[in-house]
């Protein structure tokens, strides 16, 4: 079996030479690297790498513009690196909606000294996107998305201020925000429902991601902050950096437990919790995503009567969490993304 090839582009020599050892320790081949897009335009005329490690702040060409120019020349699998900065969250949100497949955070600041914190992670990373099939993302990356601003009711009050009587629950992790975009973009106002989504993100990056689905969505999407009631036809996502609980009276609370097989939002956590507020009346979506988080709360769900959805290997980028779940005959329905949306609102709808 032949090494993973690697490209590295980042505007500081130190990280491009601290991210290319990390790499070549663990058996992966560095073919390439540039100090901005531009140069990295170059190389990839002479490099095909399997994976593209991608900063998101650069002089000449940032990483979102040399991702759309790498996405029309190719697809190219692609990692973000980014440092926790508002203009880095905001374009790595934008990245990963526009073909990127995952992002690792710079522990501290977009030059970090201590990068070998986030070893495992790198490594890990990039042998998990090295399985996507590049199909796969040229169909991903095609999916477009309609504008509800102007359609969107006030608030996403359609519910009015009723408590919802059913949840969907929704997981994922790579591959999920675009997935989530086309998901919601495919819904319209829930009747019954109230929506949480536990996407693995880290602190920082899931406000402006909820302001990204709530864009897209027919109805208001939210970032939960603790103490929220589950009205109909509102969708709440975990923070980053806490997990998201339920209480009995259907509101919601954060904590700050340990992270859980290394998650923090953890779905398994959210979903054993919303089992007891909810019974019967949850139907959980598993999408794309590495891992197998989601498939004990799946458990719960079927135990108590309610239903799971899972994302089919046809569409999802990584069959990690949605595979779990179907080897466990736990879902109800295998399904490609498209076809998802339908499933929620005949099933808010019953």
């Amino acid at each position: 079996m032949r090494k993973i090839r690697a490209m590295v582009v980042d505007d500081s020599a130190f990280m491009r030479r601290m991210i290319g050892d990390i790499l070549e320790k663990a058996g992966i081949e560095v073919i390439a690297a540039a100090r901005d897009g531009v140069e990295a335009l170059e190389k990839l005329n002479g490099f095909t790498p399997d994976v593209i490690l991608l900063d998101v702040e650069m002089p000449r060409m940032n990483g979102l513009i040399f991702l759309d120019e790498a996405m029309r020349r190719g697809p190219y699998r692609v990692v973000m690196l980014s440092a926790l900065t508002g203009e880095g969250s905001q374009y790595t949100i934008e990245a990963l909606e526009r073909g990127a497949l995952d992002f690792i955070q710079k522990p501290s600041g977009s030059i970090s000294l201590d990068i070998e914190k986030k070893a495992e992670e790198i490594v890990s990373k990039v042998r998990a996107v090295v399985e996507v099939p590049l199909e796969k993302l040229r169909d991903f990356k095609a999916l477009r998305f309609p504008s509800r601003e102007a359609g969107k009711v006030e608030k996403g009050m359609a519910g009015g201020e009723a408590i919802a009587e059913k949840l969907v629950f929704i997981a994922s992790s790579t591959g999920g925000p675009r997935a989530l975009k086309a998901l919601f973009a495919g819904l319209r106002n829930l009747k019954k429902s109230c929506a949480v989504i536990v996407q693995h993100m880290p602190a920082g990056f899931t406000t402006r991601f909820a302001k990204h689905l709530d864009d897209i969505a027919p109805f208001s999407v939210i970032e939960a902050s603790g103490g929220e009631l589950t009205w109909i036809n509102r969708a709440f996502l975990a923070p980053g950096g806490k997990h998201l609980l339920m209480k009995e009276d259907k509101s919601l609370v954060l904590n700050d437990d340990p992270p859980v097989a290394g998650l923090k939002p953890c779905a398994d956590l959210t979903l054993l919790s919303a089992v007891k507020a909810f019974g019967k009346n949850i139907l959980a979506v598993v999408l794309t995503g590495m891992g197998k988080d989601a498939l004990e709360g799946c458990r719960a769900v079927k135990n108590s009567g309610g239903k799971v959805v899972a994302e089919s290997q046809d569409s999802a980028l990584i069959f990690g969490m949605p595979g779990a779940v179907v080897r466990e005959n736990l879902a109800d329905w295998v399904l490609p993304l498209e076809a998802i949306p339908r499933v929620i609102l005949e099933w808010d709808e019953a």
